[in-house]
């Protein structure tokens, strides 16, 4: 009885066991088809792409955003305004460095005056919205959808380019909300409550969360040439809200300690490198909705090895494989689409010999 009651204990044991590395490997298996979706996508190459737009949008959406905010609060008190506009640059220059263009965007709009800001911020809104045209190339190759057309395109990228200019303020009031109430309360008696400078910094960490969080929301909902349900895209946002978060915070001690020598022009090099991470992080987020949350898996190859495949190997008529093709694949024969008795000899017999 023994016996049989340790050999029925172990056979438990051995199932229990068996178990676990079966979902173990499952998992591995998951996450390395998803680990190879992402460098198929060449989302390395396209982060460093969407850092540089984002350099070259930087300028057109801070003028964009002190035109708007000048529109609403300039006409009320020229005072508040050029407390906010002064507060939000000196945010966005301790996040990222982009002191240069920041200061150089406030002196646009104070040098230019009538027509002239007018055909600023038309500028302004059109190189910006530059932006999004990249972003959602990249959002589409992650869903493997084709993209907008050109009207289409434009529209979305003018819409988000507003969207973006709305959600900035939001953020940075967000992130620094709870830090003003702290510094308005510490002199009073509610600064002398055990752990309230500690609820005030967690305060701002979920400011800063929730608002990170409703921008790659947004993103990812609108950007992709595709309906995405909220279902499908929240878990992908709440994986990058967390993360920027995290950089955010470690980034101005990376920046300090290692591109403390960089000043002036040089700075820019700082800002490059924090939009590369960024749009990392962004894209991450994109490949765990598709990949998790829409079953959008793993292409049999990269990029570039597709567009060979399709060029070289899948071209439908002798002319496509003439002006598609790579240099040393110009003599292949369409053998997807034409069956060996409509094939000339002497190419089946140029096919026979290479083989």
């Amino acid at each position: 009885m023994e016996t049989r009651s340790h050999e029925k204990q172990a056979h438990h044991k051995a199932q229990k066991i068996s178990g676990f590395v079966s979902i173990l490997r499952k998992e591995t298996t998951s996450l390395v088809a998803f680990w190879t979706k992402f460098n198929n996508d060449w989302l390395w190459h396209n982060a460093a792409g969407l850092a540089y737009n984002l350099i070259l949008a930087t300028f057109p959406i801070v003028i964009a955003l002190l035109s708007l905010l000048g529109f609403f609060l300039g006409s009320l008190d020229a005072q508040a305004y050029d407390q906010i506009r002064t507060y939000i640059v000196n945010t966005l220059t301790s996040v990222t460095g982009a002191q240069v263009i920041l200061n150089a965007a406030v002196r646009q709009l104070k040098n230019n005056a009538g027509f002239l800001a007018i055909i600023a911020i038309i500028f302004a809104l059109f190189n910006g919205s530059r932006l999004f045209l990249f972003m959602e190339g990249t959002l589409d190759i992650i869903y493997h959808v084709r993209p907008r057309g050109v009207i289409g395109q434009n529209v979305m990228a003018l819409v988000m380019l507003l969207v973006f200019v709305v959600l900035v303020p939001i953020m940075v009031f967000g992130s620094a909300a709870p830090a003003l109430v702290f510094s308005l309360l510490k002199h009073t008696s509610l600064a002398m409550v055990p752990g309230s400078s500690f609820l005030f910094s967690l305060g701002g960490i979920v400011g800063g969360f929730v608002s990170s969080y409703l921008l790659f929301q947004v993103i990812y909902i609108v950007v992709p040439n595709q309906k995405i349900s909220f279902r499908r895209s929240w878990l992908g946002a709440i994986v990058a809200a967390v993360l920027l978060e995290i950089y955010l915070a470690l980034f101005p001690l990376y920046a300090v300690s290692f591109l403390k020598s960089f000043d002036g022009a040089l700075g820019l090099l700082i800002l490059l490198i924090f939009f590369y991470y960024f749009a990392m992080i962004l894209f991450l987020g994109a490949e765990v909705n598709a990949f998790f949350a829409s079953g959008v898996h793993v292409t049999p190859y990269d990029l570039a090895t597709m567009v060979h495949v399709v060029s070289s190997h899948l071209a439908t008529s002798e002319k496509d494989i003439q002006e598609q093709a790579a240099v040393d694949h110009k003599n292949e024969i369409p053998k997807e689409i034409r069956p060996k008795y409509e094939r000339p000899k002497d190419a089946l017999s140029t096919q026979a010999d290479r083989s």
